[in-house]
């Protein structure tokens, strides 16, 4: 079996037109860019993993300008939502895309699950998310699995959004550990490049492809960091590696005296 090469673009942040800004950043031309730099680094035809925040404040028009933007060219993609989006909505925009839950590919599986919680910023599963999840991990018994997720189930060590880490987190943690062949959790939300480990399962935050805020930061910050994105490879063995790039050639810095959004 081959390798999965997968790249992961998160917190794009698009608006209802391309023209659309975030803390100083054009977040279309930064999503474009983003895929561009990916596409340089030889991975044109890698699956997109988009892990939540695909619009700024879940518009139509911006599922439909990504949905636009990818069909145009040809890629293959995969998204959850986050606490910017509307599942709805993406539902029906989203028209080349239909929402998967759980992706097959080669021996691996990806578990795509649901964090946001209408009207908070803040991490939550629900109870029907967590009932999806058991019956999900049931059914992939004995298969690799990558879980994907908006929102970050442990603390980055900045007071202000670690107040938005996943509320419950350990009831997922128990299936997950019980599973027994969850290689690994990636998240979005936190727009900064975080590696860590959740007891015995690895987590890798991931930066957006727009704007970052400043780590270790007790109050929102924006940082002075370029765009970002991670790709990973998923081996037939089981095994993964993974890393974050940042652009190294876009333009457009983060407008540091933002105070919020």
């Amino acid at each position: 079996m081959s390798t999965v090469h997968i790249t992961q673009i998160t917190d794009l942040h698009l608006g209802a037109t391309e023209q659309e800004t975030l803390g100083g950043v054009t977040t279309f031309k930064s999503f474009e860019a983003v895929l561009q730099a990916s596409e340089a680094q030889g991975r044109a035809d890698n699956l997109l993993l988009l892990t939540g925040d695909l619009a700024s404040d879940c518009q139509p028009e911006a599922y439909r300008l990504l949905n636009k933007t990818l069909t145009e060219k040809a890629r293959e993609a995969i998204w959850l939502p986050g606490n910017h989006d509307n599942v709805e909505i993406m539902q029906t925009n989203l028209s080349a895309y239909p929402r998967a839950r759980i992706h097959q590919a080669e021996s691996w599986s990806i578990l795509l699950l649901d964090s946001s919680k209408a009207g908070q910023p803040g991490g939550h599963f629900s109870d029907a998310e967590l009932s999806f999840a058991a019956q999900s991990l049931k059914k992939l018994a004995g298969k690799p699995v990558l879980v994907a997720m908006h929102h970050s189930p442990v603390a980055v060590n900045s007071a202000w959004l670690d107040r938005q880490q996943i509320d419950n987190h350990q009831s997922l943690y128990e299936m997950l550990v019980a599973h027994g062949q969850v290689q690994a959790v990636i998240t979005g939300h936190v727009h900064q490049h975080h590696d860590s480990m959740w007891g015995t399962i690895p987590v890798y935050s991931t930066p957006s492809s727009c704007v970052q805020f400043e780590q270790h930061s007790d109050d929102f910050a924006l940082a002075d960091q370029p765009p970002g994105y991670r790709w990973l490879d998923l081996h037939s063995d089981g095994s993964l590696h993974t890393g974050v790039k940042f652009l190294s050639d876009f333009a457009q810095r983060s407008d540091r005296s933002c105070a919020g959004y």
